[in-house]
């Protein structure tokens, strides 16, 4: 329902559009969870909170959040790649220690 305003009413507004790159790289730094696409989700937010800020679009809270969980993403997945590498580390220690000892001893 509209409602029509007389002569030096305000003048209708017509909705932005969406950026549909704000919405894909929302969805691959969702998808992209603790695993390098996130990177894809974080290089596509900027490039679409850019075009949002130039066309004047909405969609600069899917851009940002993209932004955001592909830090946390990148983030996430350095500390897996860590992890991984520490608990391999001292899962063998004891058998490294074992063989080190019968080795040199």
């Amino acid at each position: 329902m509209t409602q029509e305003y007389g002569q030096g009413g305000a003048p209708a507004r017509a909705p932005r559009e969406m950026n549909g790159l704000a919405i894909a790289a929302f969805v691959l730094a969702i998808v992209g969870w603790c695993s390098p696409i996130g990177i894809l989700g974080l290089i596509l937010g900027y490039v679409a909170k850019g075009q949002i800020t130039r066309r004047n679009n909405s969609g600069e809270g899917l851009a940002r959040a993209a932004i955001i969980l592909g830090w946390i993403s990148i983030i996430a997945f350095i500390l897996l790649i860590v992890l991984g590498i520490v608990g391999g580390v001292f899962a063998n220690w004891d058998e490294w220690r074992h063989d080190w000892n019968e080795q040199y001893n």
